[in-house]
């Protein structure tokens, strides 16, 4: 078999990741109520740090008690959870024979599914799907949660975690504030592009004030956000180009808000999905890679290594993307449920070039009846 390049390695700011696998952060609806690591969890990363995968992403960790937005989700707002934070870091090491581990940090913003919870959000814009309406985040707030993301990023590099990847996708709170759909301020925050991402800019600097500037931190963020004055690709080239000037280790590229499962195969040209960053029915390789071409254009604009995720199924394809240095790394999640022995699989030549994965989105649906699985899996 000839040497694959998704099989080199390649750096993320310092971290040397053994190979071009990423796993994608997905919530895994795992921790305790309170949001803390479960042995359930720790054996959940264990087959996927086994499997082959260069650098995993572990699912959104909440970091201020006003973003929770799932039962059983991981918190890391105090430091009370650094311990068994490090217990899942660890494992992922220990287990992974070189793997990295990053850690995703989130607040939901208007997208929130916990009773109880007012959902804030840059502007008072309703969210369709939850049927939420936030109320506007003053100044205040806003600065707080600025010191909550690098506050978090402080306990993850403390925890043992390689570096930190911002959550600013598929319609959470710092995705809201990048989209003009869902940002309507009128102040320092809003208004303009360099408005709109002045919050995430804010976090990465007073972030790398509390851990130095060698840990990585990543972000992932919408090429478009298939919502009718939302983000496109116009506007995701100026956010990303931003991102790459102001020092982000990586860029992960994906698309989409809760509201676009609202729309119509008709609206979209395809079939919406329970979630929006995860199409369904995909049977055929020119399916496959649906954020490429934004990733085409975007991987011009920016000089750090740009991750690519969406529907990927099949490694001839992934060979060629990498090849073609349209992206420097691939992410997979939903084929790693499925088997997250794959990568290991197609870098040793076992079995034929594709997986078992079949793209119906039932691991989504596992989660909102209990936790993260392939319902198919034997």
């Amino acid at each position: 078999m000839p040497k694959l390049k998704v099989a080199e390695p390649k750096e993320i700011g310092n971290m040397l990741i053994k190979n071009r696998f990423v796993r994608s952060a997905t919530f895994e609806r795992m921790a305790t109520e309170e949001g803390k690591v479960t042995e359930e969890l720790l054996e959940f990363y264990k087959p996927l740090a086994k499997g082959g995968v260069g650098l995993i992403i572990t699912g959104l960790a909440s970091v201020h008690p006003s973003g929770h937005g799932y039962p059983n989700q991981l918190v890391i707002e105090t430091d009370d959870f650094i311990p068994g934070l490090n217990k899942l870091s660890d494992y992922i090491h220990k287990n992974g024979q070189g793997c990295k581990a990053v850690l995703q940090l989130a607040h939901n913003g208007r997208q929130s599914m916990m009773l109880g919870l007012e959902p804030i959000a840059p502007s008072a814009i309703q969210e369709p799907m939850s049927n939420n309406m936030p109320r506007e985040m003053t100044v205040e707030e806003i600065d707080e949660i600025i010191e909550a993301f690098a506050e978090a990023t402080r306990r993850a590099m403390e925890a043992g975690f390689d570096g930190v990847q911002l959550h600013a996708a598929h319609g959470y709170l710092l995705s809201e504030f990048l989209s003009p759909h869902t940002n309507r301020r009128t102040d320092e925050y809003g208004g303009t592009t360099e408005k709109r991402v002045k919050i995430v800019e804010k976090i990465y600097k007073k972030a790398l004030n509390k851990v130095g500037k060698d840990y990585p931190i990543m972000i992932k963020m919408n090429a478009d956000d298939f919502i009718e004055g939302g983000i496109d690709i116009n506007e995701s080239k100026k956010i990303a180009t931003f991102f790459s000037q102001l020092g982000f280790a990586a860029i992960e590229l994906s698309g989409g808000m809760w509201e676009v499962t609202l729309r119509s195969k008709e609206e979209l040209g395809w079939m919406p999905a329970m979630l929006p960053e995860s199409r369904v029915d995909i049977t055929s390789k020119d399916q496959e890679a649906y954020n490429l071409p934004y990733a085409k254009k975007i991987k011009k604009s920016i000089n750090v290594p740009l991750i690519l995720v969406g529907g990927l199924k099949s490694l001839d394809v992934i060979e060629k993307i990498l090849q073609e240095e349209d992206a420097d790394f691939i992410a997979l999640c939903r084929p790693l449920i499925r088997e997250p022995d794959l990568p290991n699989r197609w870098l040793k030549g076992i079995g034929d070039l594709t997986c078992e994965c079949i793209s119906c989105n039932s691991c989504v649906g596992s989660v909102i009846q209990g936790k993260l699985e392939c319902i198919y899996k034997e």
